[in-house]
């Protein structure tokens, strides 16, 4: 498999390409369950629920209504977005499965906007994933 230019990747939201993201970092942690007992000497473990989270950093643009804006919409009422699209190419990426679980999306739980007096303002926001996440 060749390396995925970053250049192509994005993130979407529905159709709409979020303007100004630099990166984006997708979390899949399994929750370990010990299942060891008295007297094992080797502690033993099995995998129990899955979860996944989302971290997006970039550039702030206020005038990005169909991005960023919605984005800080969906903070501040605590909106389950469920057609959030993480590209790592131009035609591969991950979204919440829906089609496993009609209920499934990520809810924005961190939102910031920072400046510094020599730099552009920046946005950083996180999605805690309710539900499946998939590879398309």
């Amino acid at each position: 498999m060749g390396t995925l230019n970053g250049r192509n990747a994005s993130v979407k939201k529905g159709t709409y390409t979020i303007a100004n993201l630099s990166s984006w970092k997708i979390d899949m942690p399994n929750q370990e369950i010990d299942t060891s007992a008295f007297g094992d000497t080797w502690g033993k473990s099995d995998v129990g629920q899955r979860k996944w989270s989302a971290t997006v950093s970039g550039f702030c643009d206020i005038t990005d209504t169909n991005g960023q804006k919605a984005i800080e919409s969906a903070w501040g009422s605590g909106a389950l977005i469920n057609d959030v699209k993480f590209y790592l190419d131009n035609t591969s990426y991950w979204v919440p499965d829906v089609t496993t679980d009609s209920d499934a999306g990520g809810r924005v739980t961190s939102y910031s906007i920072g400046q510094s007096k020599n730099g552009v303002a920046s946005i950083d926001f996180t999605l805690s994933g309710s539900g499946p996440i998939t590879f398309v």
